[in-house]
């Protein structure tokens, strides 16, 4: 999704997200000075409210330069309705925890987290299309893509591995939706002598919202190697950028930011419930069995309306 389906479907369904402030809607994108605001609302006192929306994790220079963009708001606003009490709202899927209580408290700046799983959540219950949904041919791509997985499958298991990253420290959702860089790298810490270049990857998200985000190839064996300017953009703290560490580079064959296999779903599965992943989730590479991939893969196959080669009886928890 791009961070204009979130304010679309905010200006469209707000008490979905915004239940508790009791909003209308006054305008979308309205030209303020050099800025166009995102979203104006007006709240039941009759107040002004500037939303401004962040998709993936509000990080400090995008909160420095909201902030800097509402001052010039807060002064036009002010000429045109000086009697108007007018007040900040930031919107991003993830808000790391300390960074907003000062603002909050000293300058009365709210901060709604709306997490990813929520806003698929709304716009499938809506029927809202995302701007970036997978077109005809990509989704033949990728279905070119898993019936290749299908047949190497049947014929010779390939190696599967999890990249696990956590989206309060890397801006995740963001990484996934560039498609300019070609070749990307990723920090290897665990399993350092079993991971090599030929074998699968499954990125996977930490927290709340965790589960299967994409499937990658990995490209080289572990060597030292830095993040690429591109990549290193999505950290959040400066001193995660641009270490020389032991990375793998790799390829993404699927990404499945619109419809990413959750833990919960994981989980509901009883081949799945003893996953590395799930006994130990602290770290960053975890192995995944034959069995646990055909599982998975299984559920690839389901998501895109196809029918594996290699068949796999798995049973919910819930039978």
């Amino acid at each position: 999704m791009l961070e204009k389906d979130i304010e679309n479907l905010l200006v469209k369904y707000p008490n979905e997200f915004l239940s508790k402030y009791i909003l209308t809607v006054k305008g979308q994108q309205v030209k303020l000075g050099t800025y166009y605001a995102d979203i104006i609302f007006e709240n039941r006192k009759g107040d002004v409210v500037i939303a401004e929306i962040k998709k993936g994790i509000l990080k400090r220079d995008a909160l420095g330069y909201a902030l800097g963009q509402a001052m010039e708001y807060y002064g036009l606003l002010r000429k045109k309705e000086p009697n108007k009490e007018i007040r900040l709202m930031l919107v991003a899927n993830v808000i790391p925890e300390g960074m907003t209580a000062f603002l909050n408290e000293k300058l009365g700046v709210e901060f709604v987290e709306i997490p990813d799983y929520r806003i698929r959540e709304i716009a499938k219950k809506y029927n809202y299309q995302f701007l970036d949904s997978e077109k005809p041919e990509q989704v033949q791509e990728y279905k070119q893509t898993i019936e290749r997985m299908n047949l190497e499958t049947e014929t010779a298991q390939r190696r599967v591995w999890i990249f696990q990253t956590n989206p309060k420290t890397y801006d995740i959702l963001n990484a996934l939706s560039r498609i300019d860089v070609k070749e990307y790298v990723w920090k290897v810490v665990q399993h350092k002598n079993e991971i090599h270049a030929g074998h699968l990857g499954l990125v996977w998200m930490s927290g709340k919202e965790g589960g299967i985000y994409a499937v990658i190839d990995i490209t080289s064996n572990p060597q030292m190697l830095r993040d690429s300017e591109e990549e290193a953009a999505f950290w959040t703290n400066e001193q995660d950028k641009n270490q020389m560490l032991l990375r793998i580079k790799y390829r993404y064959k699927l990404k499945l930011t619109h419809n990413p296999i959750t833990r919960q779903e994981l989980q509901n599965i009883s081949e799945l419930e003893n996953m590395e992943i799930f006994r130990q989730p602290q770290g960053t590479n975890k192995k995944v069995t034959n069995e646990e991939w055909t599982v998975i893969l299984g559920l690839l196959n389901k998501r895109y309306g196809m029918t594996p080669i290699t068949q796999t009886q798995s049973t919910s928890k819930e039978k």
